[in-house]
C-alpha cells in the first residue's frame, strides 16, 4: 500500500484538506511556488506553446490550460512519482523538438538537478523563440534532494550571469521569502531529521498532522518577520523571468 499516494489522492479530491495543508504558513514553499506559476500562466497568451522542462508530475499544467502544453523530463528524479504523462522523454541538454518551437518555456526546482546548466540554457535557448520568455524557479538555500540528481545552488547574480551567457536577458528576479522563513525551514528540517519515523510511513504522516497547529504558527511567525528582512539575501529560492534575445532568423 502506498500511503503517500492514498494522501496525496486525498488532498487532491478535498478542497478543505488542500487548503489546510497547502497554505502560505503551513507549506510556504509550495504554496509560493504553485502562486508565482498561476501568476505567470495568467499572462501568458491564449494558444501560445508552452513547454515544461523537468515536468516531474505536470504540478503545474492545470495552470496552462489556455495553452499549447507540452511536457519533458528524464525521469529520473523522484523514484516514487508518476511519469507516465510525459509528453517528451528526454534529457534537457537535448530536446527533440525544432528550433524556435516555444512561445514559453518553464524550468522551475529544476536547474540545480541539471550537472551542466549552461548546456541546459543554450538548449532553452534554441528552443525558444526570439523574444520568447523563460519562467524560472531554483534554490538558494535548500537542502540536498533527488541525491545523487543534486548538484548546485544558485545566487541572483550567477542566474543572471548564466541567463547572459545564453542570450536570456534576465527581466525580473523575486527572492522567495527572507531569513526567518529559511530559519522556519531549517528548524522543521532539524525536526524531521530526528524524527524516529521514516520518510513516507504512516507514524511520519500521523506525526505531521499531530504537529500541524504549531507548525502554522511558526509559519505565520516567519512570514511576518520577513517583512523586516527588506533584501533577502538568505532566502530559500528565486523566481525569475528572462526574455531570449536571440536575433530572428527572419533578420
Amino acid at each position: 500500500m502506498n500511503i503517500r499516494k492514498i494522501i496525496k489522492d486525498r488532498i487532491k479530491q478535498s478542497p478543505l484538506l488542500h487548503a489546510i495543508v497547502h497554505n502560505r504558513f503551513i507549506d510556504f514553499h509550495h504554496w509560493d511556488l504553485n502562486r508565482f506559476i498561476q501568476q505567470e500562466a495568467a499572462k501568458i497568451l491564449p494558444g501560445s506553446t508552452v513547454i515544461d522542462i523537468g515536468a516531474g508530475e505536470l504540478r503545474y499544467k492545470h495552470h496552462f490550460a489556455h495553452c499549447k502544453y507540452k511536457s519533458n523530463d528524464l525521469a529520473v528524479g523522484d523514484l516514487n512519482w508518476d511519469y507516465s504523462n510525459i509528453d517528451i522523454l528526454s534529457s534537457a541538454y537535448s530536446i527533440p523538438v525544432e528550433d524556435n518551437s516555444f512561445d514559453v518555456v518553464m524550468l522551475t526546482q529544476v536547474l540545480e538537478h541539471l550537472e551542466y546548466p549552461d548546456r541546459a540554457l543554450n538548449e532553452i535557448g534554441r528552443i525558444l523563440k526570439p523574444g520568447g520568455i523563460l519562467i524560472l524557479t531554483a534554490p538558494l538555500s535548500f537542502e540536498e534532494h533527488q541525491v545523487p540528481h543534486d548538484f548546485f545552488r544558485f545566487t541572483r547574480y550567477g542566474l543572471k550571469s548564466l541567463g547572459a551567457r545564453n542570450n536570456l536577458t534576465l527581466s525580473k528576479i523575486v527572492p522567495q521569502g527572507g531569513i526567518f522563513t529559511n530559519l522556519e525551514t531549517c528548524f522543521w528540517c532539524s525536526v524531521w531529521t530526528i524524527s524516529p519515523f521514516k520518510r513516507h510511513s504512516t507514524m511520519r504522516y500521523l506525526f505531521s498532522a499531530l504537529v500541524l497547529p504549531f507548525k502554522f504558527l511558526t509559519g505565520l511567525l516567519a512570514y511576518c518577520l520577513d517583512g523586516l528582512d527588506k533584501n533577502k539575501p538568505f532566502t530559500i529560492n528565486y523566481k525569475a523571468n528572462y526574455i531570449n534575445t536571440k536575433e530572428s532568423p527572419l533578420n
